[in-house]
């Protein structure tokens, strides 16, 4: 069977999800955690790519980004083989830690990147696991509530300038959003982008 259409251009912003095969856990300690975000500011640096939100969840993880090149596989695999080769060493295992190929959807547009970035950083809360985003130490919550307390790769200004620069604006948005339990996920089109049909 052909694999899945992955389409790839420059200057384009993506959701990209992976899991842990068999749903299993790819994050057994805090140190794995760590690890992998560490490597994620390397694959943003080394491939040029933009890091708007994450979240870490036991065996998977959501990324909001945006490639300056038409590059995503290539960084998506790197992370993805660097996190596996680092994590069977230290854990003492071998074989895939991660199911299949990873997801990736474009974005059409604001509106869905900013449903986006609330969304990812509502995970932990409607998995009952944090009461609110910015209690779970593994997503970039955190960084846009308070200056400062994300990592430098993290770009957090996009998604501010959204709302009016004002951090208390966005958690404000954020919070409501969270509450109405809405996921941009059910406008997924073709399995390819998030957006209207117009956009395809």
């Amino acid at each position: 069977m052909a694999r899945p259409l992955r389409i790839e251009y420059p200057d384009t912003f993506y959701h990209v999800l992976s899991r842990g095969n068999e749903q299993r856990p790819i994050y057994y300690e805090p140190d794995d955690y760590v690890k992998f975000l560490e490597l994620l500011g390397k694959t943003a640096e080394k491939f040029q790519v933009e890091i708007h939100a994450y979240v870490l969840m036991a065996n998977h993880y959501h990324l909001l980004l945006r490639t300056r090149q038409g590059n995503l596989s290539r960084a998506i695999q790197w992370l993805g083989v660097s996190y596996t080769g680092w994590f069977n060493r230290r854990h003492k295992r071998s074989g895939h830690l991660f199911q299949g190929r990873f997801k990736s959807f474009l974005i059409q547009d604001d509106r869905y990147f900013t449903a986006l970035c609330y969304y990812i950083h509502g995970n932990p809360v409607r998995a009952g696991i944090a009461k609110e985003v910015t209690g779970y130490a593994w997503s970039s919550a955190r960084a846009y509530a308070d200056k400062g307390s994300g990592p430098r790769w993290l770009t957090t200004e996009t998604m501010l300038g959204m709302s009016g620069g004002s951090r208390r604006k966005f958690c404000l948005e954020q919070a409501v959003y969270v509450k109405r339990k809405e996921s941009p996920l059910k406008e997924l089109r073709h399995g390819l982008y998030l957006g209207g049909e117009e956009y395809a």
